[in-house]
Formats: C-alpha cells, sequence, structure tokens
C-alpha cells in the first residue's frame, strides 16, 4: 500500500498561497456536483484526495491565469494611453525631445504584438 498524501494540508497552503495573491481572483463557475463518498477503501481515498489537489491547483491555476489577463490588458491600455498622450506632444516642436521615446514605443509594440499600434481613433475606450 502506497502513502498517502496531506491534502488537507495542501489545500490550506492553496488557501495561503491564494490570500497572498495581489491580483483580484474570480471564482470559475462550478461543473456539476460531486458523487456522495461511499465506503473508501486506501487506494480510492488516496486516489480521490489526489483528484481534490489536482482541483485545486487546476482552479487556483486558471483564477490566476486570468487575473494576469486581465491585469496585462489594463497595462496595455495605460501604455497605449502614454504612447498617444506623448505622440501628440511630440507634434510640437517644442517637445521634439519626446519623438526618439515615441519612435522605441512604436518599435517595441511592433516587436511584441508584431502589428503597428493602432491609431488612436479606432480606440474609443482609451479616450
Amino acid at each position: 500500500m502506497s502513502k498517502g498524501i496531506d491534502a488537507e494540508a495542501i489545500l490550506r497552503t492553496l488557501a495561503d498561497v491564494r490570500r497572498s495573491i495581489p491580483y483580484e481572483l474570480k471564482p470559475l463557475p462550478q461543473e456539476g456536483t460531486a458523487a456522495p463518498i461511499a465506503a473508501l477503501d486506501a487506494d480510492t481515498m488516496t486516489d480521490f484526495e489526489l483528484e481534490t489537489v489536482a482541483e485545486g491547483l487546476e482552479r487556483l491555476t486558471a483564477e490566476l491565469s486570468g487575473a494576469l489577463e486581465r491585469a496585462h490588458a489594463k497595462a496595455l491600455a495605460e501604455a497605449l494611453r502614454v504612447y498617444y498622450a506623448a505622440e501628440e506632444l511630440a507634434r510640437d516642436p517644442a517637445n521634439a525631445h519626446l519623438i526618439p521615446h515615441v519612435d522605441a514605443m512604436r518599435r517595441a509594440y511592433e516587436h511584441d504584438y508584431g502589428v503597428p499600434i493602432p491609431a488612436k481613433r479606432s480606440n474609443p475606450s482609451l479616450d
């Protein structure tokens, strides 16, 4: 017989990790309901504990991925706001020193996303 895991300790650690994450984690929709647990032998109990821990890890991973995607989208929107403002300011000869920065931001965006920065008018949410 193989030695079981301490599923409770692992789930407590996952809960602690969840609380320490500085992003808003949105719970995922529940998938059905679990069947009641009848009398379980040691192997079945170990399998159940492993499955429970795996599900907990998968949920945390999915929730964290969603939170990071939302944070990335917010950071990108803010970066584009800065770019559009710098681009507008650089049109004034008094702010010619901004031109190299605007060019660098444009190159970085194109390098990272493989497409040119969208025109400001095509992003009304960024106004």
